[in-house]
């Protein structure tokens, strides 16, 4: 059985397996006796430093450096957010997503080029979204103290304010893919410039986006236990960035392949009975 994106509405998403055909795309095959450890391919070299009071906690930005020199208190409705884990820092910028690498070396702290979606936004998110970004490229150090995290500049002004949340949960978290099983026994990187979400309700469904289209279905979660689907998803073509469809559909059929879950601070993994990875998260902020 597979699917074909070809006309109607909605078209169920095939079995894991089975293959799960996209109309102009590569298809792939479910994964079927995969590995217990998988291969972590990313698009970033650089590591962090473990215990740098960094990693591992979901920052919701609070204040930025204003033109004036003085601190400006971020919008209420506007959500911007920042993740370090292994040499990566993800999450929204107040609008759209992003990745990138960053290292750290004692208090000194850089963060490489990063990847930003495209999607427009209102003008406040704008605003935020534009200092934002800039502050980000500019950083040269960090102090993390009370539960605040303080990004610097390298003439000592502090340039974002940030301060620790905890995600409420599997079912209260909007959750953004950082790491998709390539069926090949291996973990790839999501493609720059595209989103992959899941967000789990109480009612038993889970709904998102697979980076090009919107896909939903039913889930049950006990403990540690989880079944996602079947789960179905629209049809449109995408080919732009290039991967983005493959993408999907290797997305598509590893969420169904997970039979586990683990929360770990702001971070969500999805593995198979064998424990290889399927899916690795990232919680982000309502809106963001």
């Amino acid at each position: 059985m597979s699917i074909r994106r070809l006309g109607g509405a909605i078209t169920p998403v095939a079995t894991l397996t089975a293959a799960l055909v996209l109309a102009a795309c590569s298809s792939t095959t479910a994964q079927s006796g995969s590995p217990a450890a998988s291969t972590v391919v990313t698009t970033a070299g650089a590591t962090a430093a473990s215990g740098s009071g960094l990693e591992g906690t979901l920052w919701r930005l609070t204040h930025y450096l204003g033109p004036a020199g003085t601190a400006v208190p971020v919008p209420q409705a506007v959500s911007a957010s920042a993740t370090f884990s292994d040499g990566i820092v993800s999450g929204n910028a107040g609008c759209n997503d992003y990745t990138g690498s960053y290292t750290v070396d004692g208090a000194k702290l850089t963060i490489g080029p990063l990847a930003v979606t495209r999607k427009a936004c209102g003008p406040a998110e704008t605003a935020v979204e534009t200092v934002f970004l800039a502050a980000m490229g500019s950083v040269a150090s960090y102090t993390v103290s009370g539960g605040s995290l303080e990004l610097q500049t390298a003439d000592a002004k502090i340039g974002l304010t940030f301060v620790a949340t905890t995600p409420a949960g599997l079912s209260k978290t909007r959750w953004v893919a950082t790491g998709v099983n390539n069926g090949k026994g291996a973990v790839s990187s999501v493609v720059a410039g595209t989103t992959l979400t899941a967000t789990f309700a109480d009612a038993g469904t889970v709904a998102g986006s697979g980076g090009c289209n919107d896909y939903g279905g039913p889930y049950t979660s006990d403990t540690s236990a989880i079944k996602i689907g079947p789960l179905a998803a629209t049809k449109k073509l995408c080919n732009v960035p290039a991967g983005v469809d493959e993408q999907e559909t290797q997305f598509l059929i590893a969420m169904q392949a997970a039979t586990k879950y683990t929360i770990a601070g702001s971070k969500l993994e999805l593995r198979d009975d064998g424990g290889a990875l399927e899916v690795s998260f990232r919680a982000t902020l309502d809106g963001g």
